[in-house]
């Protein structure tokens, strides 16, 4: 039986319960999900597994979402995973940083579960086959 791939996300937030929560939601979506709680845990997940989506807290312990995302714009390996930010910080006070890395969305926390999945099918449906 030929069997399509479930996408990979990793999402990485410093609170372990939104880390849950997401998982469980995006699993419930047909999705193959890892976290972490930090950005060292982060990079490592996304070099390992190569997914299409790094779903990233800006702010986090050790690495934060932003140098996470730089790391992984500077990894020859990781061309083609999307980044999405999610933080509690306004939008507009990361702007520039958003344009610098090349980043593919960002929501606001507090966001609905069904919003998330819907943001996430959109930057999986604009990537690149």
């Amino acid at each position: 039986m030929n069997e399509k791939k479930k996408p990979v996300i990793v999402v990485a937030d410093d609170d372990r319960d939104i880390c849950e929560l997401i998982k469980m939601q995006l699993t419930r979506h047909g999705f193959e999900v890892y976290i972490a709680d930090n950005g060292e845990t982060a990079i490592d997940l996304i070099v390992e597994h190569e997914p299409a989506i790094a779903l990233l807290d800006i702010m986090m312990p050790k690495l934060s979402g932003l140098e996470v995302a730089r790391l992984i714009r500077e990894n020859p390996k990781l061309t083609t995973v999307s980044i999405m930010l999610i933080s509690a910080r306004s939008s507009g006070r990361i702007e520039s940083d958003v344009d610098d890395i090349g980043i593919s969305d960002y929501i606001s926390k507090p966001f609905s579960p069904q919003e998330l999945v819907q943001r996430i099918n959109d930057v999986i449906n604009n990537q690149p086959n």
